[in-house]
């Protein structure tokens, strides 16, 4: 019997928002630049240098923070990890005991959830962990107790040959 084993790792991919956060982070290092060493205000000196410098310091923390996020699932014989850093504390083991059912299913994060990131819809479309706009692709588990969680995955086709090995090795015993 060989080892099933599931890995991914996800980040912010959205083009419009890094060119947004890269953009307004290049205009504050040019305005300070400008106004602190070529000692030139930009228009009228609206701020202090001091100021500038507090104030430039929001869109980079916003930046770091974008980049710091990662979404990472692992699915083997024994269930299903993920963690979704920095905005989630600890990593989440889920057996496979503890589920109904899972299965991959396509999904409009805007639609049902209302965005990206960790989102909670209707009671019944339940919990959604996604960061990036490449894939409508999820997972779907089902939990026993009747709980909903869809975890996004750039990579549906590896997913489905691992969803199915489980099952032909009988992890897992219903329909994928």
């Amino acid at each position: 019997m060989s080892a099933i084993e599931f890995k991914e790792t996800q980040r912010v991919t959205n083009w419009l928002i890094w060119a947004l956060l890269i953009g307004v982070n290049l205009f504050f290092a040019y305005a300070i630049v400008y106004q602190n060493f070529l000692d030139s205000p930009l228009g009228k000196q609206i701020f202090s240098n001091t100021e500038l410098s507090i104030i430039a310091f929001v869109p980079l923390t916003l930046l770091v923070f974008v980049y710091s996020i990662r979404l990472e699932t692992c699915i083997n014989e024994k269930g299903i990890t993920y963690s979704f850093s920095p905005l989630q504390r600890s990593t989440v083991f889920i057996e496979w005991e503890e589920l109904s059912n899972v299965y991959l299913r396509k999904y409009n994060t805007v639609k049902e959830f209302g965005g990206r990131g960790v989102l909670t819809g209707s009671t019944k479309l339940g919990k959604v962990l996604n960061t990036s706009a490449s894939s409508n692709i999820g997972l779907q588990l089902e939990f026993k107790n009747g709980k909903l969680l869809l975890i996004g995955t750039a990579k549906p086709d590896e997913l489905k040959k691992v969803l199915d090995k489980l099952m032909l090795e009988g992890k897992i015993g219903w329909k994928v």
